[in-house]
């Protein structure tokens, strides 16, 4: 089970320190999302690229960015995190060819998703990753029904909401692909030392 990290949706002082410290301890996944200037939701591509270039270049192939395909390939980063509903109906043939994980709030969008898609992002499990999410949680239970619902192939999952130390041993138990996680790392003093923790604990190290 692989360890994706989600930045922190604001910038911090040591933030690039620890990312990069966190790299070289064998981080494969970082999930760059941020807010944007002005209390906008999300950053913009420009505002991503500064950011990007804070980090050797080398670790662009283990990011993906909170955005559509088109950045993903523009930034130059592994892939792209993208809500399920943009990828509903016709889509450019070029999107195809990029990473795409998908982000799903319930159990019937992920029986919706095409099946050129690498994952899905599921949750909240536990809590929202930030206030601004909605709070409506999806539970251990949720998650187990899209593995008994599935068909031969089961889905490539990636949990995320509020998973940590204290939890994780309820998540494991699932053949999930991975989990993603914020506050359980950057809400310690010392994240780097709490993804390496964690990191040990799921198996994604």
């Amino acid at each position: 089970m692989r360890l994706w990290l989600s930045t922190c949706l604001d910038n911090f002082s040591s933030e690039f320190d620890d990312i990069e410290e966190m790299f070289k301890r064998g981080l494969t996944r970082l999930i760059l999302q941020k807010r944007g200037r002005g209390g906008a939701p999300s950053a913009s591509e420009a505002q991503y690229d500064r950011w990007l270039l804070s980090l050797p270049l080398e670790y662009r192939d283990r990011i993906w960015v909170r955005g559509t395909p088109d950045m993903a390939e523009r930034l130059e980063v592994r892939g792209c995190v993208c809500d399920c509903g943009m990828l509903a109906g016709e889509i450019p043939e070029r999107w195809k060819r990029v990473n795409c994980v998908a982000v799903c709030r319930d159990v019937e969008q992920v029986g919706s998703l095409p099946d050129w898609i690498s994952a899905a992002l599921v949750g909240p499990v536990f809590q929202p990753q930030s206030a601004l999410e909605p709070a409506k949680t999806l539970g251990v239970q949720s998650l187990s029904c899209i593995f008994e619902n599935a068909s031969e192939n089961p889905p490539r999952i990636i949990a995320f909401g509020g998973i940590d130390h204290e939890n994780l041993d309820d998540i494991k138990k699932l053949p999930l692909q991975g989990i993603s996680v914020l506050g359980g790392i950057w809400n310690y003093a010392d994240p780097v030392n709490a993804f390496i923790k964690l990191g040990r604990a799921c198996g994604g190290l």
